[in-house]
């Protein structure tokens, strides 16, 4: 009996790429065959990221370097349509709490309704239960070190971003 590949699909804004959507790709890599991590371009959050699409992606590539298994893009289309044309078989997002919670359900209703795909939650550790990227940004916008908030790598890509 063939063993089937499960390929998922973590979509995200990744303004930037915090420890805990690290700790949630590096989760699904060791469950999954694929994992596809894809900056999207978020409509409701336009304006309020301070990279560029192309920087964020740059930035999960630094992140994934060393997982194997992990795939990284960008794009403009939608989830359901990314998904589709990967084969994914779900979408996984990240929650912290109940408010990610909510506003992920929402996502999942729609994804369901227009592209028949399942979402897995999975929660954030405890540890990283306060890290946003929107945290992050505030560190940056105030001077202070992001290290202990972003994967290996990424301060210094934003260094020679100033």
């Amino acid at each position: 009996m063939d063993k089937k590949i499960k390929r998922v699909l973590i979509p995200g804004s990744f303004d930037p790429v915090t420890i805990g959507h690290y700790d949630v790709i590096k989760r699904c890599a060791d469950i999954f065959d694929e994992v596809y991590v894809v900056v999207f371009q978020n409509t409701e959050k336009k304006g309020k990221g301070i990279f560029s699409g192309s920087d964020c992606l740059e930035m999960l590539k630094i992140a994934v370097r060393s997982l194997e298994n992990v795939y990284t893009d960008i794009t403009d289309t939608l989830v359901v349509d990314y998904a589709k044309e990967k084969n994914v078989d779900f979408i996984v997002k990240g929650v912290r709490d109940t408010i990610d919670f909510e506003y992920e359900y929402g996502l999942f209703a729609i994804n369901r309704s227009i592209g028949d795909y399942d979402t897995i939650f999975i929660p954030s550790l405890p540890e990283y239960k306060h890290i946003s990227s929107t945290f992050v940004r505030d560190m940056i916008k105030y001077g202070r070190d992001i290290t202990p908030y972003v994967p290996d790598g990424v301060a210094e890509y934003i260094e020679t971003k100033k």
